[in-house]
């Protein structure tokens, strides 16, 4: 896996991809991260099968515990719409 900087990632901790019917979920592995060991799953959009990001299923560090059921998105896979700033 590569690493990705932090600058080109998101977290988006309250994000709804769990319920989204366009996004679909990988098995879980284990990944040695910038923050350490974690089990996660990628997340794919299940028209296009593009990888967008991943989901922490479970963190090894008692540090890292609060990333659980948590989302990364990658930038690169993000979209900007007319009304961003």
């Amino acid at each position: 896996m590569n690493i990705i900087c932090g600058i080109c990632i998101i977290f988006l901790y309250n994000l709804y991809l769990c319920c989204s019917v366009n996004v679909g979920c990988g098995q879980a592995e284990e990944r040695v991260l910038l923050t350490g060991l974690h089990a996660v799953a990628d997340i794919y959009c299940e028209c296009c099968k593009t990888m967008l990001g991943w989901k922490y299923e479970y963190a090894f560090e008692s540090s890292q515990k609060y990333k659980e059921g948590k989302f990364i998105i990658e930038l690169a896979h993000m979209v900007k719409e007319n009304g961003w700033d």
